[in-house]
């Protein structure tokens, strides 16, 4: 599976992944002597993975330290890179790249990185297309709860979902439509693809997301066992599948009614 970022610190490399969720300071956060960052993970050898760094310029230094003691990291990766881990990278000769959502990314993931032209390759994970399609009658959003019959999110709540088997996800959008609710619906808008990783899977789904208006209730099939119309925001509150907000916000660019 390829990511694409941007750049900063040339080079190529191949190692597992240390992730930490919080932005670093090099200096504090991290010993030079040990490799340590928070005093548990060690990140000598590998490919650091955090969001981005803060605190003191001096955290520079403390990167060149690290690869002065033999306990720096073969290469980072940040969604946001600002200066301090930047110049640290690049007088310390370690590869790195930023613009990555490092939510596609877990601990001991296998990374090949290109530094220069800011490319990842996460060697053992592969990408699944699918649409979703967001059903709206009156100001309100249908929403299906996931049955113990399907492969994935059992219980969760979705939109109209499902694998891209064909070349063409609006086409696709429809057949589950007509397979899942049985609704007649008509375009309003499309959104640009949403990935999403989901812990312990290999896998990150490629989400094409779809608004569409209809009309009548759905008559649910064997991949649902519930549907509930809400308005739009209350999504957020419910237990539904990884980053379902964030397809219909995509998918809601062109939406206002």
């Amino acid at each position: 599976m390829i990511l694409e970022g941007r750049g900063i610190s040339a080079g190529k490399v191949q190692g597992e992944a240390v992730k930490v969720d919080e932005r670093v300071s090099f200096l504090g956060d991290v010993d030079p002597e040990t490799g340590k960052v928070f005093k548990e993970k060690d990140i000598s050898d590998s490919i650091f993975v955090f969001p981005g760094g803060k605190g003191s310029t001096v955290g520079s230094y403390v990167i060149y330290q690290l690869k002065k003691n033999d306990t720096a990291p073969k290469a980072i990766i940040n969604e946001s890179c600002e200066t301090i881990v930047a110049s640290g990278a690049i007088i310390s000769e370690i590869p790195l790249v930023d613009k990555i959502d490092i939510d596609l990314i877990e601990e001991g993931d296998l990374i090949d990185l290109d530094g220069e032209v800011g490319k990842l390759d996460l060697k053992e994970v592969d990408k699944q297309p699918v649409v979703t399609a967001f059903l709206k009658k009156n100001q309100q959003v249908l929403l299906l709860r996931r049955s113990e019959r399907v492969g994935s999110y059992q219980g969760m709540w979705s939109a109209v979902s499902g694998y891209l088997e064909s070349s063409d996800p609006f086409e696709q959008a429809l057949i589950e439509i007509e397979e899942e609710t049985g609704l007649k619906a008509e375009l309003v808008s499309k959104g640009k693809p949403v990935r999403v990783r989901y812990r312990g899977e290999k896998m990150i789904w490629e989400i094409n997301p779809y608004i569409f208006k209809t009309d009548g209730e759905p008559e649910l099939n064997w991949e649902n066992k519930d549907y509930r119309w809400v308005k739009p925001e209350e999504m957020k509150e419910m237990n539904t599948v990884p980053k379902l907000w964030d397809a219909y916000l995509s998918a809601r660019c062109e939406d206002e009614s």
